[in-house]
């Protein structure tokens, strides 16, 4: 056996822990010498330390891991909640990445002070087109994704790949807001088809003619959503100095469409159909 300090260095868990576990009863040491005080520990303990050590680490109080522990919980019990905690600490990550890539944006922003040149919007027609799409409110970014790609997974498998063009969203509502939105989305078909798709989850996607439009301010995207206040706000600075105001839904195609694991990779050209305003 090893007195505590040897104990802590094969465990690599600070002496004062070990003392405060043993305080509170929840981790004893092998023997206590009543002579010296000394505490002493086995190896044999190691996996009673790890197992407390893991219940900590997923966020429980020592009060519920003492009874956990008292429970005797199972190795395999143990790794599912880890599992558990890992999935949320990756997606905490995700979010914290995509928070910091949107906050750069912004700076970059503040460094332009608003000024944008040109060349970064184009002034166009779009013709009608094909739309094989579905309309739905989406809570948030996360289930947005998820759902663009249950989508493509199923154009890809029921339509031929000749008649698919850019993925594409129509964006409805007057206001912007950070959840909830009214989206329009699938896929810009080469050809008129008359078609169904149905989907995992019970609905379906139909085909129906995008109209045209007559005018739209676009400007491309590169990277993913927390970038796309730059490309709007270029659209919005082209139109005021151009004396346009914007009319009708915004859309976005996806040149390159959202993978997972690599939506800074997106390249979007951002469309707002437009109208001159009067002289």
């Amino acid at each position: 056996m090893f007195r505590i300090g040897e104990f802590s260095k094969i465990a690599q868990v600070p002496a004062s822990l070990l003392r405060y576990y043993d305080d509170i009863g929840l981790f004893k040491p092998m023997e206590c010498d009543r002579n010296t005080s000394y505490r002493y520990y086995s190896v044999q303990q190691l996996t009673e330390l790890n197992r407390i050590l893991a219940l900590k680490d997923l966020g429980l109080s020592l009060e519920q891991i003492k009874r956990l522990t008292e429970e005797e919980v199972s190795p395999d019990e143990i790794r599912g909640m880890l599992s558990l905690k890992k999935v949320q600490i990756e997606q905490t990550l995700q979010t914290e990445a995509a928070r910091l890539r949107a906050v750069e944006s912004r700076l970059q922003q503040i460094e332009r002070q608003g000024q944008f040149q040109d060349d970064d919007v184009v002034l166009k027609s779009l013709p009608a087109t094909p739309f094989l799409s579905l309309r739905r409110t989406y809570p948030d970014l996360a289930q947005t994704f998820a759902a663009i790609s249950d989508v493509g997974q199923a154009v890809n498998k029921q339509v031929d790949a000749k008649s698919i063009g850019h993925f594409a969203a129509v964006i409805y509502g007057e206001l912007y807001e950070e959840a909830n939105w009214d989206l329009e989305f699938g896929f810009l078909l080469t050809q008129a088809l008359d078609i169904s798709v149905p989907l995992a989850n019970g609905s379906s996607m139909d085909v129906r003619e995008l109209p045209p439009v007559e005018m739209a301010v676009t400007a491309v995207r590169f990277g993913g959503p927390e970038k796309g206040h730059l490309s709007y706000s270029a659209i919005g600075t082209w139109a005021e100095n151009h004396q346009y105001k914007l009319i009708g839904p915004g859309r976005e195609v996806f040149i390159v469409p959202p993978k997972p694991g690599h939506e800074s990779e997106m390249v979007v050209e951002i469309q707002f159909p437009v109208e001159a305003l009067a002289a």
